[in-house]
């Protein structure tokens, strides 16, 4: 979390300091679009509780990978003027066999939010992410199929700071925090990115995510809890329309 906040308090002021006066955005009455599919190499590590049993969390990205079965992640926003909306979704499904039972967890995260303009180089965002968890056992001995299903709603508030659009290489600092026990107990997000500039319309996009949740439900064997912090390097193409 030291590393995480020191790396947070570099980019930052670097992006304070490439700050231009307003005329370094946009701010006409046409609408911009812009669309990042992108790939993470997520680790995982924290606890997690199910059905009242408790498991320690450590994978790496390479665990993740071998049992990867499909995953899709992107970003789109839209603005027009000083206000606009965007979306961040994640999802991954996982598979593995143990011993006689096939391990099968899907997992996503699907955030929605509008957002406000603050100057050339900020924006709050405010919005909500659903999260999921999707987990099934099935023995092949007994033919016998054990499942449980999570979905919880967080609130989510945030700022996103910004060096000047315009130049071939632009800085860019996501950060949020939510939940305040509507949803998650608590959770945090910091994803600082780097935007190459390769034509007008397109880009390549390196960054490095941070995404942790705590949620806890239900009591004694009907407990579970959920309080993992993943993370890892993101690339991907951007789009602008």
């Amino acid at each position: 979390m030291k590393r995480c906040l020191s790396l947070l308090a570099v980019v930052a002021v670097g992006i304070a300091g490439s700050a231009t006066p307003a005329t370094a955005q946009s701010t006409g009455d046409k609408w911009n679009v812009f669309v990042a599919p992108y790939l993470m190499g997520p680790a995982m590590s924290g606890e997690t509780t199910a059905r009242g049993v408790d498991v320690d969390i450590d994978a790496s990205a390479s665990d993740i990978f071998s049992n990867l079965q499909f995953g899709a992640m992107g970003i789109a926003v839209a603005r027009k003027g000083n206000w606009g909306f965007g979306s961040d979704l994640i999802w991954m499904a996982l598979g593995t066999t143990v011993r006689n039972t096939n391990v099968d967890v899907n997992q996503g995260a699907f955030a929605f939010y509008g957002l406000r303009q603050l100057g050339p180089a900020a924006d709050v965002t405010f919005g909500l992410r659903v999260n999921t968890l999707q987990s099934t056992l099935k023995f092949k001995g007994p033919d016998v199929t054990v499942s449980q299903d999570q979905t919880w709603v967080d609130p989510i508030a945030g700022v996103t700071l910004r060096s000047p659009a315009g130049r071939r290489v632009q800085l860019r600092l996501y950060t949020e925090v939510g939940g305040f026990g509507a949803g998650s107990d608590f959770t945090w997000q910091v994803f600082p990115t780097l935007s190459l500039r390769l034509t007008d319309k397109a880009s390549l996009e390196f960054g490095y995510r941070w995404l942790d949740l705590d949620y806890d439900t239900g009591e004694g064997n009907e407990q579970f809890r959920y309080d993992v912090l993943t993370q890892g390097p993101v690339v991907g193409f951007g789009f602008k329309f």
